[in-house]
């Protein structure tokens, strides 16, 4: 019995990626903190080349911006963004998802991804001065939704992500991964869809809106977010 329950014991360490506590043959996990996991990347760091983050915009005022991804209630937040910049810019000008695309999963060194490379083509095309993506509300969409930001900075363009509370670390993580060690993001407050339409709007405008200006207008402003020295 008692080898059983220390088999049982190393499997759920394994998965939950905590110690353990053990006593009278009775296994429980510490008290709540994040778990901590450890990966062996079979990319060398060395094969990854750094992306400086690209310097930020003195204002909005003339700008073109693309405000793409099309993940969790995206359909309902980009338009209100739209609005507001151009309610405040009304020189600025906007692509969205359908006129522009978007870049896709990051490619690893040596991977060729054509929808980044038509992205980023279409942003030298189109004059992009800064790039809004998102949302990142799941644990798919979040990468895929980040490699349009990573893309951008890659150029020159600055950048910012827009995730849910629980996948803001994934965000820069992945940026991190690709080389990109700071990664802005502008973060709701909460599960996409856990809210109405009216909320999402009223959420666009008063919580995500001023940290989207705040990431992308002038050096040294605005909520960022840094990725690991290393991956793990």
């Amino acid at each position: 019995m008692m080898k059983t329950t220390l088999i049982i014991a190393i499997a759920a360490m394994a998965a939950y990626g905590r110690a353990m506590e053990c006593e009278d043959g009775l296994c429980r996990l510490p008290a709540a903190k994040e778990a901590t996991y450890t990966v062996l990347s079979p990319v060398p760091e060395a094969a990854v080349e750094p992306i400086k983050a690209a310097p930020r915009l003195k204002s909005l005022d003339g700008k073109t911006i693309a405000l793409v991804g099309g993940s969790f209630m995206a359909n309902v937040t980009h338009p209100e963004l739209k609005r507001l910049i151009l309610a405040e810019h009304p020189t600025a000008k906007i692509y969205l998802l359908s006129e522009i695309g978007s870049a896709g999963p990051y490619p690893r060194p040596g991977v060729v991804r054509r929808e980044k490379d038509e992205f980023q083509r279409k942003l030298k095309e189109f004059g992009v001065d800064a790039v809004i993506s998102g949302n990142g509300g799941c644990g798919l969409c979040t990468p895929k939704e980040t490699g349009s930001c990573i893309a951008a900075e890659a150029l020159g363009i600055p950048s910012v992500m827009i995730a849910a509370p629980g996948f803001v670390k994934q965000a820069v993580n992945t940026a991190a991964a690709a080389g990109l060690a700071e990664l802005r993001v502008a973060e709701y407050p909460g599960s996409f869809a856990s809210y109405t339409r009216e909320e999402l709007v009223e959420n666009t405008r008063k919580v995500l809106w001023p940290q989207v200006k705040a990431a992308l207008v002038e050096e040294g402003t605005g909520k960022r977010e840094q990725g690991r020295g290393k991956r793990e």
